[in-house]
């Protein structure tokens, strides 16, 4: 049964002692401003057990914003080195393991993905205005670096995907149970820096309000990746026979993290995680008895007024408050105008692929004082960059992920095993949030959608891809029989 699945190599304690090694590992990243200790558990934790990978690789992006100071970008290659340190073992499993090929629909999107990518390293150097306005010490050959990294990290999860496919499915649902207990521990470090080490940044304040922000990450993205992994709290807290301190602990990591949203002035954040807590409840109370479900709500309707009345006052909400009422929405239309009018100029393949070309239209069309930045939306930024052809494209990745999404969803919902729904859940907050900022290749994001298609081809894709054998005489047979006809013969 699904106790055997879960059952850790060596025992409890063992697992045990792993958490407390990942969160001090974590916090260690957090305080020192570097993820060289996270970094360094990595290699370890993965060979010993596979399953570990996931986890650790969303806990990773949620922190790296705290290794950048004095606005300089010191440690942004930490997701690319952690990748770095386990391509052996992905490289290994390639070759070790056999079995199922990925689809070739999917492989034909993988395959594009690197052209678009090289498509768009040879516009980019087209438009000389994208790499003019660099700032002082950075060459223009730096898209040529990030477009190597880019296909590095496509390859690298189409491996991923490869070998997910080819593991017992054991593994991949045992990734997910590890994933469900570490996220407690990620979210309550993730907290306790944020209220202790967090910097106060006035620049968003309201009435006198600051706000505190994780080193300098984007608020915006720090906050719905923050909620993509909520979800695995909801399922603990909702988990029939599941111990009562990790039922606790997961409470308390709810609690975080709607505060640090709520001090994180974040409207994305706050969004996102109304959406996870409906999601959470939803997929937790169906199939419940009625008394159940009445007495839930109940609940969480007294805890959801004892919310409001914390967070009217919050930096989030009057942020949110004064940008709609005295800004017009915020900057946030400059941006999405600038790219407009960049994609109208360059519809065919945009100005290049790679972010400096989304801050250089910024730049050119946007108004004088807005700072120079990305388009604050996945969608319209890949539009710049690539063009209505790349747009097209990427859409249609997306549509068929979230196809799937659904699927795996709905096929877990009817098995009543919630953890299943985890990877479709997160993938879509992480793509609702896309609307409002940039987040094209942000590698949790690709973490998720490649979950999604493992567990959709070995759970249900054979259902919706495989024909069915007709015998087409006796179909028509049965038709003509139906409709009172019958054969001259």
């Amino acid at each position: 049964m699904r106790e055997n699945i879960f059952t850790i190599k060596a025992s409890s304690f063992v697992f045990a002692g792993i958490i407390a090694i990942f969160s001090v590992a974590l916090l260690s990243s957090l305080v020192l401003t570097t993820s060289t200790p996270l970094i360094l558990i990595t290699l370890p934790l993965v060979a010993y057990d596979r399953a570990f990978m996931f986890p650790i690789f969303m806990a990773i992006p949620l922190a790296q914003g705290a290794f950048i100071t004095d606005q300089v970008d010191v440690d942004t290659l930490a997701e690319s080195v952690a990748l770095a340190t386990i391509c052996p073992l992905l490289l290994y499993d390639v070759l070790r393991v056999k079995g199922r090929m990925v689809p070739a629909r999917f492989v034909i999107f993988y395959v594009l993905f690197g052209f678009f990518i090289l498509l768009g390293l040879f516009v980019y150097y087209q438009h000389p205005e994208n790499y003019k306005g660099l700032s002082a010490g950075t060459t223009h050959y730096k898209a040529l670096l990030k477009s190597i990294i880019k296909i590095i990290k496509v390859t690298f999860f189409f491996l991923y995907l490869k070998v997910l496919i080819n593991y017992p499915i054991s593994t991949n649902l045992r990734t997910l149970e590890f994933s469900r207990k570490i996220t407690p521990f990620t979210v309550i470090i993730l907290g306790a820096y944020l209220f202790f080490y967090g910097r106060a940044q006035s620049g968003a304040a309201v009435a006198g309000q600051e706000t505190l922000q994780m080193g300098d990450a984007h608020h915006g993205a720090f906050t719905s990746q923050l909620c993509s992994i909520g979800i695995f709290l909801y399922i603990t807290l909702f988990k029939p026979k599941e111990n009562l301190w990790n039922k606790a602990l997961a409470a308390l990591a709810v609690f975080l993290m709607f505060v640090m949203i709520m001090q994180m002035g974040s409207r994305n954040g706050l969004v996102c995680f109304v959406l996870v807590t409906g999601i959470g409840i939803y997929i937790n109370l169906k199939n419940k008895r009625l008394d159940y479900q009445f007495l839930v709500v109940l609940l969480i309707g007294f805890i959801g007024i004892f919310a409001v009345l914390y967070a009217i006052n919050s930096p989030t909400i009057q942020r949110a408050i004064y940008v709609s009422t005295v800004e017009s929405g915020g900057n946030r239309w400059y941006y999405w105008e600038a790219g407009v009018s960049a994609l109208s100029r360059n519809p065919f393949l945009g100005m290049g692929g790679d972010e400096s070309a989304s801050i250089a239209a910024v730049s050119k069309y946007a108004p004088g004082l807005l700072d120079d930045k990305v388009m604050h939306n996945s969608y319209l930024e890949m539009a710049v960059e690539y063009g209505l052809v790349g747009l097209v494209f990427y859409i249609s990745f997306l549509s068929v992920i979230l196809i799937w999404s659904w699927r795996l969803f709905n096929f877990a919902l009817s098995k009543n095993d919630v953890l299943l729904t985890a990877p479709s859940i997160s993938y879509g907050i992480l793509m609702f949030s896309a609307l409002f900022v940039s987040r094209i290749w942000e590698t949790a994001i690709w973490y998720n959608l490649t979950m999604v298609l493992a567990l959709s081809v070995q759970l249900i894709y054979n259902k919706y891809t495989v024909k069915k054998n007709i015998n087409t005489f006796s179909a028509i047979q049965h038709q003509l029989k139906q409709s009172g006809k019958a054969y001259p013969y």
